[in-house]
């Protein structure tokens, strides 16, 4: 998945002067994964991740709504096929499944994100380099690609 902006609705604002006072509530333009912060019992998968790249704006930074939450690199920036491979993992079945084990809530908080195992970075950059290179960012495809990895042979079924 990818971050789209602007998205046309009367009822939400999409841009926000930058001022002094402003910008403690702003991001820096850098690469993100955006993570939906609240699903429903419908929702099929609790982790629902979006790329974010700062080659989209060229501005110097970024509002994001507070239902959402995100991973960066502080100091630094967070590689394309790194971004790819973070979101590949949350969006993946395994990850969401592990989420759903030990999270009985339908709210995803920065705390519990930090507490997810994560893979190793090595992994993780792999991970975003098939994406790239299969060029299909299909949840078939994602799952595929991650389950390869963690040596997972079958497909999770949700009923």
């Amino acid at each position: 998945m990818l971050a789209d902006h602007p998205v046309n609705r009367k009822d939400k604002k999409q841009y926000l002067m930058i001022t002094q006072a402003s910008k403690a509530i702003l991001l820096p333009n850098k690469n993100y994964v955006f993570l939906r912060r609240f699903s429903s019992k419908d929702d099929k998968s609790r982790l629902i991740a979006a790329l974010y790249f700062c080659s989209t704006s060229k501005a110097n930074f970024i509002g994001v709504e507070n239902k959402l939450n995100y991973i960066y690199r502080p100091k630094r920036y967070l590689e394309k096929v790194e971004t790819m491979g973070i979101s590949a993992l949350l969006n993946s079945d395994l990850f969401d499944t592990y989420f759903r084990t030990f999270n009985g809530n339908v709210n995803v908080s920065a705390t519990e994100l930090r507490e997810m195992p994560m893979s190793l970075l090595e992994i993780i950059k792999e991970i975003g380099k098939q994406l790239v290179l299969k060029n299909d960012f299909s949840i078939e495809n994602v799952n595929e690609i991650v389950n390869s990895f963690f040596k997972i042979l079958y497909e999770f079924i949700y009923e």
